[in-house]
């Protein structure tokens, strides 16, 4: 039997029900654009990204800060704020593994790194830490360095809740099984806000052959091992690996790498000890109206550049290549884009042609970036 009393209940609540705003979905993440400053933040245009990783901060087997005039620096951050780009603060870099791993076996050296760590993302104000162990890649390390990510992001939260701001960590991986076979996607997922993976250092002086540095896809021409290339890369991490995009930023390198052989994927067996270019982009450019031959490889989509007397090949990135690579992030929905090191593609104009073809590419801007370098063939050659 129903009652008056349960009868408006009942209405009252069919009202509050039609009123009651939808639950909104939750916001996607941001998609980031990211530079690795390395060196004097000179002429850096800070409003291109969305965050900058200041590398880099390092430290000795007791985990005490060495000093580095340029890391960490409150003027830079501040700049970087007032243009709207956050800064995180880097740590560790090429070359650092052993003392990553010195750290976390002792208890008291960890205990200082941390703490001193922090103090410097606080004080400096940085917007978080960007953690570049390269690389956590054995039984005895893991455990340590998941307990060091771990410390630094609760001290990064409690940092966060006093400044009223969430403070980011991430980490730079590196782009091959053998690395990132040791990471496990649960906790790295949990405990990281996304991962910079370095997909580039393909190829170089330890490889026997002449292959290219960041190939977007595998080549059928390289002589051996597995099939390396950005695709392959993201491939293991979100198909295998089972890492969701949004945690995942997609390494662009604004440098190539050069042999002294006469055509890509020679033999370096035997070659020549010769001293090759700088491999910058922005001395790249230069060779590429200097008689130095731009060729397209159709299958990796990227160019290399031929010596005009054939003595030396360079495998490397142009605006047309990153906007490639931009847009396989795009399409992935991937986190992003990073680039090594924001200073590789910087022209005497100013200019930063590669990022600005990136960024129009990642975020659909306009741009007037030329699809090619200076003096560069259609885009039909194979090497």
């Amino acid at each position: 039997m129903t009652t008056p009393s349960t009868s408006l209940a009942a209405a009252c609540l069919l009202a509050a029900l039609a009123t009651t705003t939808p639950a909104q979905p939750p916001k996607p993440p941001q998609t980031v654009f990211v530079g690795y400053l390395y060196g004097a933040p000179a002429g850096v245009d800070y409003s291109l990204y969305t965050h900058i990783c200041h590398a880099f901060v390092t430290a000795d087997a007791d985990g005490r800060i060495r000093p580095n005039p340029r890391v960490p620096d409150r003027n830079l951050t501040a700049a970087a704020h007032q243009a709207g780009c956050r800064v995180l603060l880097s740590l560790g870099g090429w070359g650092w593994d052993q003392q990553f791993a010195a750290i976390v076996q002792s208890p008291e050296a960890e205990d200082r790194y941390v703490r001193d760590v922090l103090h410097l993302v606080d004080s400096f104000d940085y917007d978080g830490i960007d953690l570049d162990w390269e690389y956590p890649d054995s039984d005895t390390e893991i455990p340590g360095f998941e307990r060091l990510a771990s410390r630094l992001r609760t001290g990064l939260d409690q940092i966060a809740s006093r400044k009223g701001r969430h403070l980011e960590l991430t980490m730079a991986v590196a782009a091959g099984p053998w690395a990132l076979r040791w990471l496990r996607p649960d906790f790295m997922t949990k405990t990281f806000d996304w991962l910079n993976v370095m997909t580039y250092d393909m190829a170089g002086a330890w490889t026997p052959y002449a292959g290219h540095n960041a190939p977007l896809f595998p080549s059928s021409r390289q002589p051996q091992g597995p099939p390396l290339s950005v695709q392959s890369t993201f491939d293991y991490l979100l198909n295998q690996q089972k890492y969701p995009p949004s945690k995942l930023a997609l390494g662009i390198p604004l440098y190539g790498r050069g042999f002294a052989v006469d055509q890509p994927y020679a033999s370096t067996q035997n070659a020549p000890q010769r001293r090759l270019p700088n491999g910058d982009y922005k001395n790249l450019a230069q060779l590429a109206t200097q008689g130095w031959t731009r060729l397209w490889d159709d299958e990796t989509q990227v160019p290399w550049l031929i010596a005009p007397d054939r003595s030396a090949v360079f495998g490397y990135d142009d605006a047309q290549s990153v906007a490639l690579k931009a847009r396989f992030a795009r399409d992935h929905h991937l986190r992003g884009v990073f680039f090594w090191q924001i200073h590789g593609d910087r022209l005497p104009d100013g200019s930063t042609p590669l990022q600005a073809a990136a960024r129009h590419a990642l975020f659909n801007t306009p741009s007037s970036t030329p699809s090619n370098p200076p003096a560069s063939p259609p885009p039909s050659q194979n090497p």
